[in-house]
């Protein structure tokens, strides 16, 4: 299945006469090319679909099929040629057109010819689409970002961070912006909401899916060209693909309960009502919108799981507690195993261990006494292993035994056929069991 994402860019246009709206329409429809259009006056906004690393833009082929056209650059070299008095500027590929000026032609072997390549396209993350710099104030993250991960990030935003499970993915909140890189490095998939307190700035919406990156205007003007409008297969494509339907389709990819006419309403509706009407549509606690909108801490939001800044050593304890749960980036499984073998049975675990250790005592007091042999060095050698890999593992444990305790996840609290079930808005522990 072809994954498509929506990018875009302007014609300039150096002259009304020749670089008419009406020549940029036909040349979409004449290539059909799958394009929505702005008339902004001195420059056309237009926005295309693109897919695969070639960045190949969709087009309808003869029998109306949306299908991969010309890569990216190909198209912007083709629209340089065929239309008049422009300067094109699509997705990071810049050209000027050939310009008569009657005695001096000016062509590209005139003029430095500026080509911006994916590495001027991407951030420090190598992910396609530039990074927003989001407002002071409150920030909401739907990620898959794991509660293990958590205490770091509260550690570096310097306050608490409110978090449940939603289907596959997390809900993290913050009352303040989270920190750029290291929030966002990691997850495959999010969508960050970032809110103005005081309401004077439009909110940041961005979604990142797939090594792409694609941020929300809440100006968005654009509309079909006139022979996408007419034609129903391209329209509905359009619908879906292009505009608000991008930001929908992605979002709806990851979180499938998503209410499709309620996210596309708030997309297009007062930006500042986005945090309780985005917050609706991915039906979120009702406390979510109150939140961004900076009417409640995040620490309140009920059954949330709350995470506080903790020095380097708690972190590593409730990081550790988190992961050894199920609710880390190791493969639950590995954790079920764990579980059963070290947590749910102490004892048993103790007495093996012990056993353990007393086998490697005796065998290292056998090799000391043959020491001038070389097997007497190998049998002290293993058995002194023996003994401090018995005792590290009784240490070890019962340091993560106490972590759980802790953090109210003791592996009491957990069936020996089943994996611990991640809060959610619901079930998650209380905000006092959780600190």
């Amino acid at each position: 299945m072809v994954t498509w994402r929506p990018v875009t860019g302007e014609i300039i246009r150096f002259d009304h006469s020749l670089a008419t709206i009406q020549s940029f329409e036909e040349y979409f429809a004449s290539h059909r090319i799958i394009a929505r259009g702005h008339d902004g006056g001195d420059s056309y906004t237009v926005e295309l679909a693109i897919t695969g690393r070639r960045r190949r833009v969709a087009c309808l082929d003869e029998e109306d099929n949306v299908v991969p056209g010309p890569a990216l650059a190909e198209l912007v070299e083709s629209m340089d040629k065929e239309l008049r008095k422009v300067q094109i500027e699509i997705g990071g590929h810049v050209a000027w057109g050939n310009i008569d000026l009657g005695e001096v032609d000016v062509t590209w072997d005139d003029v430095d010819s500026i080509e911006v390549g994916p590495e001027a396209l991407v951030d420090d993350e190598d992910i396609e689409g530039a990074y927003p710099d989001v407002l002071d104030g409150p920030m909401l993250l739907i990620s898959d970002l794991s509660f293990a991960e958590l205490p770091r990030y509260a550690a570096q935003t310097g306050s608490q961070i409110a978090a449940f499970e939603l289907g596959k993915a997390n809900v993290i909140l913050a009352d303040q912006p989270m920190p750029r890189r290291k929030a966002h490095a990691s997850p495959l998939f999010v969508i960050m909401l970032s809110m103005d307190p005081g309401g004077v700035e439009n909110p940041i919406l961005a979604v990142r899916q797939e090594g792409s990156r694609q941020v929300w205007a809440w100006d968005y003007q654009l509309e079909d060209v006139s022979w996408v409008a007419q034609n129903e297969v391209a329209r509905d494509f359009a619908h879906e693909e292009l505009g608000e339907g991008a930001f929908v389709t992605r979002v709806c990819a990851d979180l499938p309960d998503t209410n499709r006419d309620l996210l596309r309403a708030a997309l297009l509706g007062d930006p500042a009502e986005a945090g309780r009407n985005i917050s609706d549509a991915l039906n979120l606690p009702v406390e979510v919108g109150d939140c961004l909108e900076g009417l409640l801490e995040a620490r309140l939001i009920p059954g949330a799981v709350v995470f506080e800044p903790k020095p380097f050593t708690e972190r590593i304890q409730t990081t550790v507690a988190y992961e050894v749960a199920g609710h880390g980036r190791a493969t639950p499984t590995f954790w079920k195993v764990y579980r059963k073998l070290y947590l749910e049975h102490p004892l048993f675990m103790e007495a093996v261990a012990s056993a353990q250790a007393g086998l490697g005592v005796i065998m290292f007091a056998a090799g000391v006494k043959k020491w001038n042999r070389p097997s007497g060095k190998i049998l002290a050698g293993v058995g002194g292993a023996l003994a401090v890999n018995s005792g590290t593992r009784i240490l070890t444990t019962q340091w993560v035994q106490a972590a759980l305790e802790y953090e109210g996840l003791a592996p009491r609290a957990f069936s020996a056929t089943s994996s611990p079930t991640a809060p959610t808005a619901e079930t998650a522990p209380s905000v006092d069991s959780a600190e």
